[in-house]
């Protein structure tokens, strides 16, 4: 029963994400974007954030470690050095992705490449404080440092504090102290548009 509710609410909340994402790309004017790290299974749960944004902008390519089937072109390649030119989409996406990038220097790659290729980004990821591990549905084992060290998959899952550290000045965040889910955005198209 428990684990029957804990999957309903990571729906849920994989379906915000999406909107929440949606309604970023429709207030800057976005067209194009490119999906980092996106995997698109039979699991009825996975890619929901990615199919939402394919259905309402041009996806232009996705970036993976490894190569996997999806439903719009695709590059390998390595998310902390993207191979696309300077600001060429409008959208950059990564959704749950920053926590399987390595170490703090890592992602703060990670989160800079993010800024160069696109004129705006977003980027989620599951909040450490959130009392479920969204990858195992696990119950706080997660504040465990010795469960931590033993999960190959996930090397560092952030706290909005530490989010905030890896982002460009003039970045923001959705989500509090103990939100499921942290979305940050930037870039310099939400800075033009905006003003």
């Amino acid at each position: 029963m428990i684990s029957h509710l804990v999957r309903s609410y990571a729906l849920h909340n994989r379906q915000r994400k999406a909107a929440v994402i949606g309604d970023i790309a429709r207030k800057y004017g976005l067209r194009t974007v490119l999906l980092v790290g996106a995997a698109v299974t039979g699991n009825p749960q996975d890619g929901i954030v990615e199919k939402a944004l394919g259905r309402q902008l041009d996806v232009v390519s996705s970036c993976n470690i490894v190569q996997v089937p999806l439903p719009w072109p695709s590059v390998v390649g390595d998310a902390r050095k993207l191979p696309y030119r300077l600001q060429s989409v409008d959208l950059v996406v990564s959704n749950a992705v920053v926590e399987h990038v390595g170490d703090e220097s890592d992602q703060a790659t990670f989160v800079a490449e993010h800024h160069r290729v696109g004129r705006v980004w977003v980027l989620t990821t599951p909040n450490r404080w959130f009392p479920v591990e969204p990858h195992t549905f696990t119950l706080f084992r997660h504040y465990l440092r010795s469960w931590r060290d033993e999960q190959p998959d996930f090397t560092r899952m952030l706290t909005k504090g530490e989010l905030q550290r890896l982002l460009p000045p003039g970045s923001s965040i959705l989500g509090h102290f103990w939100s499921p889910t942290l979305i940050a955005y930037g870039g310099v198209g939400c800075v033009q548009r905006s003003q």
